[in-house]
């Protein structure tokens, strides 16, 4: 996966630069916060989707050296990023992009959960959703909580992942699944459960109800069951609601033997396990284990 967020939406860039000349001078240590706060809104004071090629390219240079110049300060930027990211009161893309940066300069789990918040508010027009997936992915399988990050795609109807090694698309719905699922449940059903209860577009509805089909529990089996019994709700939402209850109900004898060799935590787990893989065969054998889960259920 890129390091940056911009190598991915942009075209990379490669400067001649030299490291000093990228660098800049040092900032004084009392002056760093502010300096960096007026540095990072004139950086940041655009939009990459409103740019043509040629401001494209000019903004990624200026990035380049933003990048640069952090790393080499780092006991000045690092703070200056987390205290930006926290607030909120930044250009939308450097949400995404400074959080791509403190990332890059650090693994403490304390600014994973910063970026992830700044991600989650970001603006998914101006980052290119593969490198958005696999961030976010990235992070949830490694145990951190993804869950308001990823429900962040369902704002964009359009949402598609491609995994060219696999000839594999993911849509909206499937990404929602990879970057939810290895999480631990009590940190995204409520969330969803709650998401769905507030509507939507039909996109993101059957998305949320597919999360609440793997999810397989009391509470996301009733949320499921609502919706198909709302006259309220989409023809389509309501029809995908009841072909993923009729799929509950149709699982084969061999499957209900099979389920009898496994335990329902095993079987959860390997639903998390699974999911550190993004190919088409792991999305194979992530229906067969839930089917046998929704066997051992019922």
């Amino acid at each position: 996966m890129p390091a940056r967020s911009l190598a991915s939406f942009l075209r990379p860039v490669a400067t001649a630069l030299s490291l000093s000349l990228l660098v800049g001078p040092t900032l004084a240590t009392g002056q760093a916060p502010d300096a960096i706060h007026r540095e990072i809104q004139e950086t940041y004071g655009f939009s990459p989707h409103q740019l043509s090629a040629a401001q494209i390219e000019e903004k990624s240079r200026l990035l380049d050296r933003f990048w640069n110049k952090a790393q080499a300060q780092r006991e000045v930027y690092l703070p200056a990023l987390r205290a930006e990211l926290i607030a909120f009161a930044t250009p939308g893309f450097f949400l995404y992009d400074g959080s791509s940066l403190l990332l890059k300069m650090s693994d403490e789990a304390s600014d994973r959960r910063i970026a992830l918040a700044a991600i989650a508010r970001c603006d998914l027009r101006d980052v290119h959703s593969e490198d958005y997936f696999h961030r976010v992915h990235g992070l949830a399988v490694s145990g951190e909580d993804t869950s308001d990050a990823g429900l962040h795609i369902l704002e964009d109807p359009e949402f598609r992942v491609v995994v060219p090694q696999h000839a594999l698309t993911l849509g909206q719905n499937y990404s929602l699944v990879y970057m939810l699922l290895p999480v631990d449940p009590q940190r995204w059903l409520g969330k969803v459960i709650g998401r769905l209860a507030g509507g939507g577009d039909v996109t993101a509805q059957k998305s949320l109800l597919l999360m609440l089909w793997y999810a397989q529990s009391k509470e996301s089996d009733d949320a499921i069951a609502a919706v198909a019994k709302d006259g309220g709700r989409p023809d389509a939402v309501r029809g995908y609601a009841r072909e993923l209850l009729a799929a509950e109900g149709n699982v084969s004898g061999v499957l209900k033997a099979l389920s009898l060799l496994h335990s329902e935590e095993g079987l959860r787990a390997d639903q998390k396990k699974l999911m550190s893989r993004v190919s088409d065969e792991a999305l194979i054998e992530l229906d067969h284990q839930t089917l046998l889960l929704v066997a051992k259920r019922h």
